[in-house]
């Protein structure tokens, strides 16, 4: 299936949409979804979620390569050789972390629709920003181009770097057999990290060059550092849960919890999506609903369209990693004892791999 090599791509800063080639063991991604950042979260349905190095870096491709630790087992994803023509039917498939896949068919409005000196595919298989880097497919299934979704042309329009500029690129870095690279903006030289001189210069034509290696791990500070401290001491993973500055994704058992600061408000947010209503729900779902809200200290049950979620509010001024601790292992573990609750007693429906989390 196509929606197999689709990965899901998240920073401390942004979240996009990746394509897998096994053949290289790389994810294609664009260049400003993990910018100024050495590792990201990757995950998809046939992987778990874990941190891939950035190993090349083109700003003016507006791409990027990430090498996974985890191969997936997959057959080879053809990319192709020439691109669909005006009418030809295309499919864009894009995911944001911790939503479900979104297929968008369209067809080509153009070719060689020129934005910045580069002509890309003009179609209308839009989607949202949030699917930027996400694979564009022909109608044989092979990797026509790599969506700019931060690139509007019109409504309903979207622009595809064509898959030749791609295999350009995976030609260039090839050579460096296995090093990081960029290109510099400047000259459109491929430069790989042991031709860097330490001041970080293209060694061509000596603008300033950022290669994958020169950057370092992001470090919150403040309320997020703050929130990451209590995630760790949770017993999860921080690095694997960030999904912008100020939000977190943990799952907790079969539960999804959404962790967020509101720096406007100072609220910090614990938001778990336990399960989904069925489509009949029952009066006794509701009753059991709010006369837990009654006995509940400091958690809150809510709807939000169909999912139920459990909530948990405190103040930045009165957040600290020994204070908050408790009462979000205590959200954690209320979250993973509801959910078979109201699955097993009122019929509500399991979370899919990718659940309804709304994210701003």
């Amino acid at each position: 299936m196509q929606s197999d090599y689709v990965i899901q791509v998240a920073t401390p800063f942004s979240t996009g949409t990746g394509v897998y080639l096994p053949d290289l063991g790389l994810v294609v991604t664009n260049e400003h979804v993990v910018r100024d950042n050495a590792n990201v979260v990757i995950g998809s349905k046939l992987i778990e979620e874990q941190l891939a190095p950035v190993v090349y870096l083109d700003a003016y491709y507006d791409l990027a390569f990430l090498r996974p630790a985890t191969h997936i087992d997959l057959p080879e994803l053809k990319i192709a050789i020439s691109p669909p023509g005006v009418g030809e039917p295309v499919v864009a498939i894009g995911q944001h972390f911790g939503h479900s896949l979104r297929t968008s068919n369209g067809e080509v409005l153009e070719l060689g629709h020129e934005h910045h000196g580069i002509p890309f595919i003009l179609h209308d298989a839009w989607q949202e920003a949030a699917h930027s880097g996400g694979p564009l497919f022909n109608a044989a299934g092979h990797l026509a181009g790599i969506n700019m979704y931060d690139i509007r042309e019109g409504k309903g329009r979207a622009l595809s770097l064509p898959a030749s500029f791609l295999r350009e690129c995976l030609d260039r870095f090839a050579e460096g057999e296995g090093k990081s690279a960029a290109r510099c903006f400047n000259c459109h030289k491929v430069v790989f990290e042991v031709m860097i001189n330490p001041k970080g210069h293209c060694p061509n034509c000596g603008e300033a060059i950022v290669l994958p290696d020169m950057l370092e791990d992001y470090s919150p500070t403040g309320i997020p550092a703050t929130v990451e401290k209590i995630i760790t001491h949770a017993g999860h993973d921080a690095r694997l849960a960030r999904r912008g500055p100020s939000l977190w994704n943990i799952r907790q058992g079969s539960a999804i919890i959404q962790l967020a600061y509101h720096e406007d408000s100072g609220l910090v947010t614990g938001d778990a999506y336990l399960c989904s209503l069925p489509d009949l729900p029952s009066a006794e779902l509701f009753e059991f609903l709010l006369k837990e809200n009654f006995k509940l200290e400091q958690l809150t049950f809510s709807t939000y369209g169909r999912d139920i979620i459990l909530s948990l509010l405190i103040y930045d001024r009165y957040l600290t990693a020994e204070t908050a601790l408790p009462r979000f292992e205590h959200l954690f573990e209320r979250a993973d004892h509801y959910d078979n609750i109201l699955v097993d007693r009122y019929g509500a429906e399991w979370l899919p791999g990718g659940a309804t989390v709304i994210s701003d």
